[in-house]
């Protein structure tokens, strides 16, 4: 028998992870019991966890303070993204609400002494960074502006503020690393190298006399070793087999004389030690995914969030200097993983002969019968597939579904040049890579070409809804959970300032500049043209993609009598961090599947 979905959304999710800074403390969010919150741990395998936060909304995020005996976490309301911050103690018996409104929030941090908190925020108008005084209470705007402030990291000293933020050229595309003096917001200090590019994810040395960064400026994803206010710079060099890689995250060594980072490549990621003045060296956790990782401040230690598409999450553990990493979490499940789909690392090219990477995850019990086969286009667009833990894909394919899930071109972990492939051309060129897909599968001898089904989730759900109707003989049947950019123009209107600037940035403007190519790659304007069923998922309170313009393209469907379905979640955003919500969500669209093509 295949494995359930039930059981497969009842493996727990690991979703972040914090270490304290003398590496004896480990902060955690996970779904254990049935919704994300955050869990405490000691450093060492067997240590039993203690969940610190409750309730029905979940948490991902927390921070633990520089003394590790309080947390900072991030919480919202129903799925709306509008977050309020809240204090609690290291038991979770005390907690408290420190923020006065809530609002969109990129990141929050401590400052170094543990007496306030930053974080970075988005209103329907402007962005900023706001201060807390964890003594007194008090709340202030620090700095206010339309081009958003992403992540927030204090100097050593707590003299300064470091963030990423849209702009530093001329193109809609840029970003830069903007230092704040913490006194006086008008003293900031830019790195920007070139127009087009991106400079981002400023981490400070120990002593505060270093930024390393990550920058595009030279054509490929590179560290930076930058003197604070000077002008000395060192690019840590790359082999010439690395130049398509993407570096996701990076952090200091506790001597300053090294920095940690995780590299994608074709999906997989890597955790290197680079020292400033010779070669990097692998770190031995086991191969598949990292995105998250943290290094102890004595420099002993470094746990990192492992996971692959065939195992679960897992938080590892190693001594720096070690040839091993130890699990810290439990892999002990009440499902038999050997009966998980292998994944499969594929290749196929486009209509225009670029090459797409693709993961393939052949249907359970795989026999000579021709199987169904889903396309599953993930979201983003600037992200990817990872080889990561998916209970969604893993849920397909268990119920009997080929998936191929390419990462199509503007994804992340193929080098600077095709990430930045679908600027200015959404709904293009990324959707002849997805029918490439699809016609790919089609030829494969153990698929059946008459049920390949397209299925996906934001920007997914985009590609879906746009292939329906752009490319309306490809696919059978599909499935569209919280689609963006139904509507560009409206949705435009609709999101928050942070969102226009990511949307400028995708379309190479405004829809002031840019407002046919607006039109023309959105899915509503082109409802006639649909031929096949499709089902269609909304969350009733998401600000990333507000449901008015969804709600625009299934009137359409419903004036065409054309068939489908459309199902609302009203305690929901963009995505849920519940587990019974997304067992549900998966068991609707799969069942939606196998109804609309008659598979068994």
């Amino acid at each position: 028998m295949p494995i359930s979905i039930d059981e497969l959304f009842g493996i727990p999710m690991i979703y972040w992870i914090d270490l304290s800074p003398d590496g004896r403390t480990l902060l955690y969010s996970s779904n254990a019991s049935g919704a994300a919150h955050l869990y405490i741990s000691e450093t060492k395998h067997g240590s039993k966890p203690k969940q610190i936060t409750h309730g029905n909304d979940p948490v991902r995020f927390g921070f633990l303070s520089p003394s590790g005996d309080q947390v900072l976490y991030l919480q919202d309301k129903d799925g709306n993204e509008l977050h309020h911050l809240f204090l609690t103690s290291k038991d979770g018996m005390k907690t408290k609400q420190i923020t006065k409104k809530s609002c969109r929030t990129w990141d929050a941090c401590w400052n170094p002494k543990g007496e306030e908190i930053a974080r970075s925020y988005t209103t329907q108008k402007s962005c900023g960074i706001e201060i807390f005084n964890v003594k007194t209470g008090e709340n202030s705007v620090f700095i206010e502006q339309e081009a958003p402030l992403f992540n927030v990291v204090y100097s050593p000293d707590g003299k300064w503020i470091g963030s990423t933020e849209y702009g530093g050229g001329e193109g809609p595309q840029n970003m830069r690393v903007t230092i704040l003096k913490r006194n006086n917001p008008k003293e900031v200090i830019h790195y920007k190298f070139k127009d087009g590019s991106k400079e981002v994810l400023p981490s400070w040395s120990p002593d505060g006399k270093k930024l390393a960064f990550l920058s595009d400026s030279k054509g490929k994803n590179q560290v930076v070793i930058q003197d604070f206010k000077g002008a000395d710079r060192q690019f840590l060099r790359l082999k010439e087999r690395e130049e398509a890689v993407d570096i996701v995250s990076l952090c200091w060594s506790a001597k300053g004389d090294a920095v940690y980072y995780a590299v994608s490549k074709h999906s997989r990621t890597c955790l290197y030690r680079h020292p400033l003045d010779s070669e990097k060296t692998a770190l031995p956790f086991p191969h598949g995914t990292i995105l998250f990782f943290d290094v102890s401040r004595d420099g002993k230690t470094i746990v990192a969030l492992h996971s692959s598409l065939s195992s679960p999450g897992c938080i590892y553990l190693n001594e720096i200097g070690s040839k091993t990493a130890k699990p810290l979490t439990s892999r002990k499940y009440k499902v038999n993983l050997t009966k998980i789909a292998k994944p499969k690392s594929v290749w196929y090219e486009s209509s225009d002969g670029l090459k797409i990477h693709s993961w393939y995850l052949p249907a359970a019990g795989h026999s000579q019968v021709a199987q169904p086969a889903v396309v599953w286009p993930h979201g983003g667009p600037t992200f990817q597939t990872y080889d990561a833990w998916d209970p969604y894909l893993q849920s397909i394919s268990q119920s009997g579904f080929t998936v191929l899930a390419p990462n199509f071109r503007g994804s992340t972990g193929y080098g600077t040049e095709f990430r930045n492939m679908n600027l200015s051309d959404l709904g293009g060129g990324d959707l002849e890579d997805i029918v490439a897909g699809a016609k790919w599968l089609a030829k494969q001898r153990e698929i059946d070409k008459s049920k390949i089904a397209i299925f996906g989730a934001s920007y997914g759900g985009y590609l879906a809804l746009m292939a329906l109707t752009k490319k309306p003989k490809v696919f059978a049947a599909g499935v569209a959970n919280v689609p963006i950019g139904t509507d560009w123009l409206e949705s435009y209107e609709l999101d928050d300032a942070a969102f226009q600037k990511f949307f400028a940035e995708l379309f190479g403007g405004s829809p002031e500049k840019k407002r046919e190519l607006y039109r023309e790659r959105s899915a509503v304007n082109f409802v006639s043209k649909i031929k096949m069923p499709v089902l269609i998922t909304a969350g009733r309170n998401d600000s990333r993609c507000p449901i008015q313009p969804i709600e625009k393209f299934v009137k359409k469907l419903v004036e065409m009598k054309h068939p489908h379905e459309f199902i609302v979640e009203e305690k929901e955003g963009h995505g849920s961090g519940r587990v019974d919500s997304l067992k549900r969500e998966a068991t609707t669209g799969i069942n939606y599947l196998k109804k609309t093509l008659n598979v068994q």
